[in-house]
């Protein structure tokens, strides 16, 4: 029963794959708030399937499957290659400009160090699904659009900590409210789409700026008490 337990927190896992998949064909057919609501599903797997998979006790019962990369190759499909596909069909963003980002990812997701034993990630975590929406909804010009995907493709690579919005213990119930009520935001976002209204857009922004501040905070912390 825990084998098949074990074995099954995998395969959810995995349906990330198939959800990734079809984010694309949705791109490529032009069905644009479709290929959102499908990564949306695949962002809601991906914030379970590790703690069920810390329940089941999958490296213990499932040892021929490993878990972690498995997520990361799932990820790497619907955080990063969806997604940047998708802006490029909606705003025509410059091909080298995310070309520069899908790379940076793939050295996010294979960097051995990329979450820490505390908790944290290091450097940026492909939020790209995130990152694209907003800009997207924002209508940024080409040059602001660009300017600021390739920023966190930089930042991928400087070794700064983000919180693990789950698992970060540090202001943790804080986080967690505020981050439902992102998730909410953004659901009503997908649901209006380009029609969203700006007071919605704006106000959503509250935690991606507490999520960044705190980020900033522990890091200053950090260097404070090495010191």
């Amino acid at each position: 029963m825990k084998k098949a337990a074990a074995y099954g927190v995998h395969l959810f896992t995995a349906l990330g794959a198939g959800l990734g998949l079809w984010a694309l064909i949705l791109t490529y057919n032009g069905y644009y708030q479709e290929t959102v609501w499908v990564l949306a599903i695949a962002a809601i797997i991906d914030s379970v399937d590790g703690g069920l998979a810390r329940l089941t006790q999958t490296k213990e019962h499932a040892p021929a499957i490993d878990g972690a990369l498995m997520d990361n190759i799932v990820d790497f499909i619907t955080w990063t290659i969806a997604p940047l596909l998708w802006i490029f069909a909606t705003m025509e963003i410059p091909v080298w400009v995310l070309l520069i980002c899908a790379v940076a990812s793939v050295f996010g997701f294979s960097n051995t160090k990329a979450k820490t034993e505390d908790h944290f990630f290091f450097g940026f975590p492909s939020y790209w699904n995130i990152v694209v929406f907003y800009i997207f909804l924002l209508n940024l010009p080409t040059i602001f659009a660009s300017a600021i995907l390739l920023m966190f493709a930089f930042v991928t690579f400087v070794p700064v900590k983000f919180v693990y919005p789950s698992r970060t213990k540090f202001l943790r119930p804080i986080t967690l409210i505020l981050g439902s009520i992102f998730t909410l935001q953004l659901i009503a976002m997908l649901y209006y789409f380009d029609h969203s209204p700006p007071l919605l857009i704006y106000s959503s922004f509250i935690f991606p700026f507490y999520y960044f501040g705190l980020s900033f905070y522990v890091n200053l912390k950090t260097v404070e008490t090495s010191h």
